[in-house]
């Protein structure tokens, strides 16, 4: 991605409160691809047990589809997402890749992966964006 889209997209979600307090940046993002990441913090992103907490991986999966989106898209908003949790997360930083896998009208259907440090899937999602027009 060059960097003037880069810049555009960072702009885009400066106002993203939620996203910013929790440390998720974009990572990387290409023409049918976006990759959001964040470095876990054992203060704030671990739950009880000592792995990372679910809500903060709903959150880089939902900010990845989010940045997607937006980019290939005008303004879309998520409508609906089935989040299906794999394996505990137990790493320093994680990522989230999502890529659109059908477009039909003001709907979008995106696909989320999101890995924990080593690699390993720890969850995936199923997005379903409306597409607004302007």
């Amino acid at each position: 991605m060059n960097e003037e889209k880069l810049h555009s997209l960072e702009k885009l979600f400066e106002r993203d409160g939620y996203v910013a307090l929790s440390g998720i940046k974009i990572a990387e993002a290409g023409d049918d691809y976006a990759t959001v990441s964040a470095d876990i913090r054992a203060d704030e992103h671990l739950n009880g047990v000592g792995v990372v907490q679910g809500g903060m991986l709903y959150t880089a999966a939902d900010f990845a589809f989010a940045v997607l989106t937006n980019m290939l898209h005008p303004t879309t908003i998520t409508q609906s997402a089935t989040v299906t949790y794999i394996r505990a997360a137990k790493t320093d930083r994680i990522t989230a890749t999502a890529r659109e896998i059908e477009r039909a009208g003001h709907n979008c259907v995106v696909e989320v992966i999101v890995r924990d440090g080593g690699g390993n899937i720890v969850c995936t999602g199923s997005f379903n964006g409306f597409i607004s027009v302007k």
